[in-house]
């Protein structure tokens, strides 16, 4: 019997739709290969179909996944690259659309100056 419970991460690590879209805004590029180390998605024949507006692209994701890609795509909370290398429209790679300028995407304001400052 191992140690640690190891074995048994990928159940875990599971991304939920925020954890996904924390993930993807805390850099500023994110290739697809590194979301799957990341959440231990070890599924290797996974493929997806998602998508925006018209647009069909394939992910290399379990389908659980990719439909969390596309909720998120589909509000433009984030983007994706499309490999030129294949004539198929596959993501290659997430980033972020909106950039926070501290962990909680609030933006501190400058305090409305005073009378005294005014004057």
């Amino acid at each position: 019997m191992p140690a640690r419970n190891d074995l048994f991460v990928s159940a875990v690590k599971r991304p939920s739709t925020s954890s996904l879209r924390r993930f993807v805004s805390s850099r500023p590029y994110i290739p697809v290969g590194e979301l799957r180390r990341r959440f231990a998605l070890d599924e290797p024949d996974a493929m997806a179909r998602i998508s925006r507006n018209g647009t069909t692209a394939y992910v290399g994701l379990p389908e659980r996944e990719a439909v969390k890609v596309e909720e998120l795509w589909q509000r433009d909370e984030l983007g994706v690259e499309l490999s030129v290398d294949v004539r198929a429209p596959v993501i290659v790679g997430l980033f972020p659309t909106h950039v926070y300028v501290n962990g909680n995407g609030h933006t501190p304001e400058a305090p409305e100056p005073t009378e005294t400052e005014a004057d």
